[in-house]
């Protein structure tokens, strides 16, 4: 590489201190305004809630399976970044969760067997399932408590009714149709991704997060201090520190933190840079906490993330808040509902009227 090709690509000539060498997001800034299933007559609305869907049985996964949460957030980047390539009519959610699981697992070097997974999958369907009952109501949108469980058992009735259930044979059919399903859709994300995912660890705003909050000193040495402005030379637009004792900064920092897991169920992982996520976590961290940070002489997010992109900023915050909306139906039925797959070619493996359904 020339000087002047080196410079050209550096972080100072383009006015951000992250150097990317690594392009993230699906077609750089030309971001698509359709997605396969789009294309295929899937409203944004239904397609939003299978990715939450897809999303939140992953999160509980996860859990049961002891996983870091760096685990998860690689298997969420797969989940959304497949359905980029393929319609939501062509491979049904969670066979896909299954798959990103299983990858996700690999490429984090934490690997679990492929029982282990199955069987993380199966009790986490087997909970929905019992929680709201086997009828077709819970993919209407008609009431709210409709999300949040339309049997009439109490808690306890329910976790002892999951604990009479005789744990999956490790033969058998309901075992090879889980592990089938799991398999033919780790291959499947493969291809559509191109055997290409070793980058993603690195590629999660959590990690840009820490990075940010030391350059503005959230919670560092100078805590104490408010927000000033100022004309240092070569400041990249951080003139100061933010404003507030070490307490409400450390709450700052797990507000962040919270705020990056949410942005996990979106697919701003696929439309925007993780610099941008990590500044929007930031952004409605500080806001919540009456945190000051510096927008003299620029705004602080230009020092990371470059001038012009207050757009992209303020859409990554607004998909984020969206995702805390306590009134909004979807939300509440992808973290605890079974939604029906929209399968183009009849019930998936485990949808109402397969095999699955009737013996699981």
């Amino acid at each position: 590489m020339t000087n002047d090709a080196a410079s050209a690509g550096s972080p100072r000539s383009s006015g951000c201190v992250v150097d990317r060498t690594i392009d993230v997001t699906l077609r750089g800034r030309h971001r698509p305004t359709t997605t396969p299933s789009s294309t295929d007559g899937i409203p944004p609305r239904i397609e939003r809630l299978h990715r939450l869907h897809g999303t939140s049985l992953l999160h509980d996964a996860s859990i049961l399976l002891s996983l870091s949460p760096s685990v998860y957030a690689t298997s969420c980047v797969i989940f959304h970044r497949f359905y980029h390539n393929r319609s939501l009519r062509r491979r049904d959610v969670w066979s896909v969760a299954l798959g990103s699981m299983l990858l996700a697992t690999k490429v984090e070097e934490e690997c679990r067997t492929v029982r282990s997974i199955v069987a993380a999958f199966v009790h986490v369907y087997r909970r929905r399932r019992l929680r709201y009952g086997d009828d077709d109501a819970l993919s209407s949108n008609s009431d709210i408590r409709m999300a949040e469980g339309a049997s009439n058992l109490t808690v306890d009735e329910k976790e002892n009714a999951l604990r009479s259930v005789k744990p999956m044979p490790s033969q058998g059919p309901i075992y090879a149709e889980w592990r089938d399903a799991m398999l033919s859709a780790e291959t499947e994300i493969l291809t559509s991704l191109g055997f290409t995912l070793h980058w993603i660890p690195d590629s999660h705003p959590h990690r840009f997060i820490l990075y940010f909050a030391r350059v503005l000193e959230i919670g560092g040495g100078g805590g104490g201090e408010k927000a000033r402005g100022g004309n240092d030379d070569d400041n990249d637009g951080v003139a100061g520190t933010g404003g507030g004792d070490d307490t409400t900064a450390s709450c700052v920092m797990q507000a962040s933190w919270n705020y990056c897991n949410d942005s996990c169920r979106t697919d701003l992982c696929v439309r925007y840079d993780p610099e941008v996520i990590a500044c929007a976590s930031i952004l409605l961290a500080s806001c919540d906490n009456d945190y000051d940070l510096p927008l003299i002489p620029r705004p602080w997010w230009e020092a990371f993330i470059g001038p012009d992109q207050s757009l992209d900023l303020s859409n990554a915050c607004n998909a984020i808040l969206a995702i805390g909306d306590a009134n909004d139906v979807d939300n509440r039925k992808s973290r605890y509902a079974y939604v029906p797959s929209l399968f183009i070619d009849g019930p998936s493996f485990n949808d109402p009227e397969s095999y699955l359904w009737s013996v699981a």
